[in-house]
C-alpha cells in the first residue's frame, strides 16, 4: 500500500499523536486568488488553525499590536503595497514585545532574487519559498510549512 505524506498528516492530527497548535496561521499576501487557493488547500488538508488574511503589512502590523497571544505562524508576500514584507519584518522585530520572539516568520512569494533571499535570512526569517502556479504544488508547500512548524518545539506564545 503507497500512503503519501498528506494522508500520514492527516492520520497524525486526527489520531492525536501529533498535537495541533491552536493558534491563527496569517496570510499577508494582496493577491485574492492566493487568498482563495490557500482557504481551499486548508479545507482539504483539514487543518483547524483559524487562517487571518490581511491585505497589507500595515494592516497586519496595527493588528499585532491589539492581540495577547501571537500567531502560530505569519506567512507573508514580500511584494506587498505600502511597506513591502522587508519592511514589516523589520518592524517586527522592532517592536519589545516578547510575543513575537517565537512566531515563525516565512515569506512565500510569486518571486525573488538572490538579493531578496540573503536579505530575508538576515532579517531571521524562518523560510522563503516560491510561490508555485499548481494547487497541488501549493498544497504540498503548505503541508511541509505547517508539518514542520508542528513538531517544531518553541516557547510559549503569550506576553509575560
Amino acid at each position: 500500500m503507497n500512503i503519501d505524506a498528506g494522508t500520514i498528516f492527516y492520520m497524525l492530527v486526527k489520531s492525536n499523536i501529533l498535537c495541533m497548535n491552536t493558534g491563527s496561521v496569517w496570510l499577508i499576501d494582496s493577491d485574492i486568488d492566493d487568498q482563495e487557493m490557500i482557504r481551499q488547500v486548508w479545507k482539504e488538508l483539514q487543518l483547524t488553525n483559524e487562517l487571518k488574511f490581511f491585505d497589507k503589512g500595515d494592516e497586519a502590523m496595527d493588528y499585532l499590536g491589539t492581540i495577547q497571544t501571537a500567531p502560530f505562524i505569519i506567512i507573508c508576500e514580500l511584494h506587498l503595497p505600502k511597506i513591502n514584507g522587508f519592511e514589516l519584518r523589520e518592524r517586527m522585530l522592532a517592536t519589545d514585545s516578547l510575543k513575537f520572539k517565537s512566531v515563525p516568520f516565512i515569506f512565500w512569494t510569486a518571486h525573488a532574487s538572490e538579493e531578496h533571499v540573503t536579505r530575508a535570512y538576515d532579517l531571521s526569517v524562518h523560510g522563503f519559498f516560491i510561490k508555485r502556479p499548481s494547487f497541488e504544488d501549493v498544497k504540498v508547500t503548505f503541508l511541509n510549512i505547517i508539518n514542520y512548524w508542528l513538531r517544531c518545539e518553541m516557547p510559549p506564545k503569550k506576553e509575560k
